[in-house]
């Protein structure tokens, strides 16, 4: 009978079905598809929580595409006393780097939209006030489910 790999000397005849090495009751996890030791049983990151360097790449320039288009379009075409247009490019832009990322919506990815939002705002010529609400819409925009 085999010992068990964490703890030499105790006898076992159950094994891990990922890894295959003997395991102890100590160490057993129960798992759908069966017993498996402490450290092939550890939960693996979300797939939702891991941006990839691609994605990170596509999410930054659709984002600043979107950001310089749309602050443009504002700043050139729209009377800017107007302060839902800055929502609306916000918006915009914070919905323009989450599908740009595959849809993810981590605090990086917040950031990464308001940062585009940001200097769309500043090449368009907007205002303080235009810069914050743009930028922070993009973010909150970003982070939460619904809006």
């Amino acid at each position: 009978m085999a010992e068990c790999a964490f703890h030499p000397g105790v006898e076992t005849g159950v094994r891990c079905t990922e890894c295959e090495c003997p395991i102890c009751p100590k160490d057993m996890v129960s798992t759908p598809v069966g017993y498996k030791c402490r450290e092939c049983a550890r939960p693996v990151k979300s797939a939702t929580q891991y941006v990839k360097p691609k994605q990170w790449a596509i999410g930054a320039a659709v984002g600043l595409a979107a950001g310089i288009s749309g602050g443009i379009l504002l700043g050139w075409v729209l009377l800017m006393s107007f302060w839902f247009a800055y929502l609306g490019f916000g918006l915009f832009v914070g919905e323009a780097v989450r599908r740009g990322t595959g849809g993810h919506r981590t605090p990086g990815v917040a950031a990464l939209a308001a940062t585009c939002a940001l200097l769309g705002a500043i090449v368009g010529g907007f205002g303080l006030i235009g810069l914050g609400l743009g930028a922070g819409v993009a973010a909150v925009y970003v982070l939460s489910n619904r809006w």
